[in-house]
C-alpha cells in the first residue's frame, strides 16, 4: 500500500481467473547450487522455523518509514497484541528518508526483544514496473546485508512492496528472476518473499510464473504474498480460489496485507481470518497507524501505542485473531535454542552452563520441580537425597523441559534435589540445591468448584493468559458478588501490573481487578477478581462460563510463568485446579493457598 495508502487502479478491470497448477515443485530444504544457514526454510506449502517447527504467520504492518520516532512505542504494543510478527515499512530513499543500516539494525533488535520476527520490506518501489525501482531495492538490501546475515532465523526479506502495478505476469516475473539472484549471490540467506503483481492484488501472475520465479532461487527457499483489498479478497470464493491456487504450486503463500475494506469495495475479512487458520496461511494486517487518503478505517489502532479501534478489535480478539491464533516462533519457545551466529554459521557445541533458579514445590506425595534453561542444552537430569548436600542418585534423565514432577514420595520426609544440563558436548555442573518436604494437602469441601485453563501455554513472554469457570454443584443459587477468585504468580521486579478482562461471559464490565503481595511457594504476589452486583448469580448446576483474564508488566517486559504456583500449562482446557482459590464471603470454599 502506498503513503497515502490508496491504489490506483487502471479503469479496465482485469478479470482474474482461477488457475490451478498442474506442475508441483518440490519445497525441500535448500542445498545445490546455495549453501543454506540455519533459519526459516520451506518445505511443500509450509515454512518451518530455525527449531524445525512450522510457523504460521499471525501479525500486523507499521508503517515505520513514514513514523521514524514512533518505532519504541509502537513494537512493544503491537507485541501485546499476541503477533508472532510485525511487517516494517523500510524506504531504500527512493521515495522517503533512507532506513540506514543502523536504523535497520536497531529494529531487529527490538522486534527481537518483543519476541517478533521481523519481516522486512521496502516500500519505495509500489506500483512501479520499472526494473530500476526493484533494482534499486536490490541495491538497499545488498548495502544492508550486514545487518540481515546471521539474522536468518528471525528476520524475513519482503523483496519490494506491490512491485508491478500492471495486471499481466511477464514482466513481473522476469523482474524477480533477475533479482532473486543477485540477492543470493550477495549472500544473503534470508527467507524471502514476493508480492503478487497488480499491486499485489493479482495473483494469477503467481499462478502463471510462481514455479519460474520459485526456480531463480538457488535456495528454495521464498514464499509469494497476496494482497487481499477489493479484488483479491472481495468475497469468500475469490478468497478461496486465491488460496487454494497459489498452494496447488506447493510453495508457501501469505496474505501480506489485508483490511476489512478498501476504496473501491468490500473485503470479506471474516473468510480472510477463517480460511487461512484452516490452511495454515500466515497473514499480517494493514496496519497499526497512520492511514490517510480517506482509508484512515484501516488503523488498527489510535496511535502508536493506542487503543485498538473497531478493525483492530476484529484482527486481534476475534475467533481466528492473533491472541486466539498465534503461535510464538519456536526460537522463542524451545529450551537451549542457540541463535544464528553474526557469520550465519551455527557454531562447534559447548557443555551448557548449569541450570539455574531451581524450585521444589510440595504435593501429596510428590515434588514439583522447575528451573531456568541452560542455553545449548538438549536435555537434563534430575537428581535426588535424602541427606542435606547428597550423595544424589539420579531419578530422570533426558528430560526435555524445564520441570519436573517426582512422585511416590513418603509425606514428611525432606527431599533434596539438584539438576545438570547436557547436549553432544558433554554435561554441566550441579544446580544449587532445593530441598521440599512432601505433605498430604486438604482442600475446602463446599459445592463450589473453581476451574482454570492456561490461555497462553507460553510461559516465556510478556503476557499471562489464566481463564477461569466456576461451577455450582449446589442445590441453591449463588450471589457472584460474594465470590472472589486469586491466582498466584511471581512478576519478577516491582514494576506494577495492569490486568484486562478480554472476555467474559457474563459481561467484562461485571469483574473488577486488583493486584496484591503475599508469601508462599512459587509465589510474591496474586490477582484477585471480584464481581460487582450485576453480574447476578450462578443458579444451581450451573457456571459462570468463560472469564478470560490476561495480565502484563506495566513495562512489557517478559515472565517468567514456569516457576508461578498457579500457572499450568497442561491445562489447555478447563479442569478442576486446586492452585487457584475462591472465596465466598471471605472463607475459603476451593482450592489451596501457596
Amino acid at each position: 500500500m502506498s503513503k497515502k495508502l490508496m491504489k490506483s487502479f487502471a479503469a479496465m478491470f482485469l478479470a482474474m481467473t482461477v488457475f490451478a497448477a498442474s506442475a508441483m515443485i518440490p519445497g525441500e530444504k535448500a542445498s545445490a547450487a546455495g549453501t543454506p544457514v540455519k533459519g526459516f526454510y520451506v518445505s511443500g506449502t509450509n515454512l518451518y522455523d530455525a527449531t524445525g517447527q512450522p510457523f504460521v504467520m499471525r501479525g500486523i504492518n507499521h508503517a515505520h518509514t513514514w513514523y521514524k520516532n514512533d518505532l519504541a512505542a509502537a513494537i512493544p504494543a503491537i507485541a501485546a497484541t499476541g503477533a508472532n510478527t510485525v511487517r516494517i515499512v523500510l524506504s531504500d530513499g527512493g521515495q522517503w528518508t533512507k532506513d540506514d543500516i543502523a536504523s535497520v539494525e536497531n529494529i531487529i533488535a527490538l522486534c527481537d526483544q518483543y519476541k517478533l520476527i521481523a519481516m522486512l520490506e521496502v516500500h519505495d518501489a509500489t506500483g512501479s514496473d520499472s526494473t530500476s525501482t526493484l533494482n534499486r531495492a536490490v541495491d538497499y538490501w545488498i548495502s544492508i546485508k550486514d545487518a540481515l546475515i546471521g539474522k536468518e532465523d528471525r528476520v524475513i526479506v519482503n523483496i519490494a512492496n506491490e512491485w508491478f502495478g500492471s495486471w499481466s505476469s511477464e514482466g513481473w516475473a522476469n523482474g524477480y528472476k533477475a533479482a532473486i539472484p543477485a540477492l543470493r549471490n550477495a549472500g544473503i540467506k534470508n527467507t524471502l518473499v514476493v508480492d503478487a503483481a497488480g499491486w499485489g492484488q493479482y495473483p494469477n501472475s503467481i499462478f502463471e510464473k510462481g514455479l519460474e520465479v520459485a526456480g531463480s532461487d538457488p535456495l528454495k527457499n521464498m514464499i509469494f504474498s497476496i494482497h487481499m483489498y477489493e479484488y483479491a479478497g472481495g468475497n469468500e470464493t475469490t478468497v478461496k480460489n486465491n488460496i487454494d491456487s497459489a498452494l496447488a504450486l506447493n510453495i508457501p503463500v501469505i496474505i501480506g496485507e489485508f483490511g476489512h475494506k478498501h476504496s473501491s469495495g468490500d473485503v470479506d475479512e471474516a473468510t480472510i481470518l477463517s480460511y487461512t487458520h484452516e490452511k495454515n496461511v500466515g497473514w499480517l494486517a494493514w496496519s497499526w497507524y497512520g492511514n490517510g487518503g480517506g482509508v484512515e478505517y484501516l488503523d488498527l489502532a489510535t496511535g502508536p501505542a493506542g487503543s485498538l479501534t473497531d478493525w483492530g478489535k476484529t484482527v486481534v480478539n476475534s475467533t481466528y485473531g492473533t491472541l486466539a491464533t498465534s503461535q510464538l516462533n519456536g526460537i522463542y519457545t524451545t529450551p537451549g535454542y542457540q541463535p544464528v551466529p553474526d557469520n550465519g554459521n551455527p557454531p562447534d557445541p559447548t557443555a551448557p552452563a548449569a541450570p539455574t533458579g531451581l524450585t521444589a514445590t510440595a504435593g501429596d506425595g510428590q515434588a514439583a520441580l522447575s528451573w531456568n534453561a541452560s542455553s545449548g542444552a538438549t536435555g537434563y537430569t534430575v537428581k535426588r537425597a535424602t541427606v542435606n548436600g547428597g550423595p544424589y542418585t539420579t531419578v530422570a534423565s533426558n528430560v526435555t523441559g524445564t520441570s519436573y514432577t517426582d512422585t511416590g514420595l513418603t509425606n514428611g520426609t525432606t527431599y533434596y534435589y539438584v539438576v545438570s544440563a547436557s547436549n553432544s558436548a558433554g554435561s554441566s555442573a550441579d544446580s544449587g540445591q532445593a530441598g521440599v518436604t512432601p505433605q498430604a494437602v486438604t482442600t475446602p469441601t463446599g459445592s463450589l468448584v473453581l476451574q482454570y485453563r492456561a490461555g497462553d501455554t507460553n510461559a516465556a513472554d510478556n503476557q499471562m493468559k489464566p481463564h477461569f469457570n466456576i461451577k455450582n454443584n449446589g442445590t441453591s443459587a449463588v450471589n457472584l458478588s460474594g465470590l472472589k477468585i486469586r491466582y498466584y504468580f511471581t512478576k519478577e521486579g516491582t514494576e506494577s501490573m495492569n490486568a484486562w478482562i478480554d472476555w467474559a461471559q457474563i459481561g467484562g464490565s461485571n469483574i473488577q481487578t486488583s493486584f496484591h503481595s503475599t508469601t508462599g511457594t512459587n509465589a510474591d504476589s496474586y490477582v484477585e477478581l471480584s464481581f460487582s452486583a450485576s453480574a447476578g448469580s450462578i443458579q444451581a448446576g450451573g457456571q459462570t462460563g468463560d472469564i478470560q483474564l490476561r495480565m502484563a508488566r506495566s513495562d512489557w517486559a517478559n515472565l517468567n510463568e514456569s516457576n508461578d504456583y498457579s500457572f499450568d500449562a497442561t491445562k489447555t482446557s478447563y479442569a478442576d485446579w486446586s492452585k487457584v482459590t475462591l472465596y465466598q464471603d471471605g472463607n475459603l470454599v476451593w482450592g489451596v493457598e501457596p
